[in-house]
């Protein structure tokens, strides 16, 4: 499994409970919101204790759990512009001050 593909699977279970992100972030805590929110996002990494509440939470596998402490990759997503903030921005600094 890609970081990807947990993504799409965490979105999916949101959708289908019909949580909220408010709800997500309350369940997890320990963090700020928009970090959790981020890491679901396939955005940040969560630290371990809120990797393991977000396990139990969604239903993840051990792996999955372990995706969700590890460091994302963020430029490997094959998309124009690119959705890293800093990549971004530098993107933005190129082509419309370039």
């Amino acid at each position: 499994m890609k970081r990807e593909d947990l993504t799409e699977k965490l979105l999916d279970i949101k959708r289908e409970k019909g949580w909220t992100w408010k709800h997500i972030q309350d369940e997890i805590g320990g963090i700020s919101p928009i970090l959790i929110t981020a890491a679901c996002m396939g955005q940040m990494k969560l630290p371990k204790a809120q990797a393991a509440k977000a396990a139990e939470l969604f239903g993840l596998s051990q792996a999955e759990e372990r995706m969700l402490n590890e460091a994302p990759y963020r430029g490997s997503i094959p998309q124009m512009p690119p959705t890293d903030p800093l990549i971004y921005r530098f993107y933005e600094l190129v082509m419309v001050y370039g």
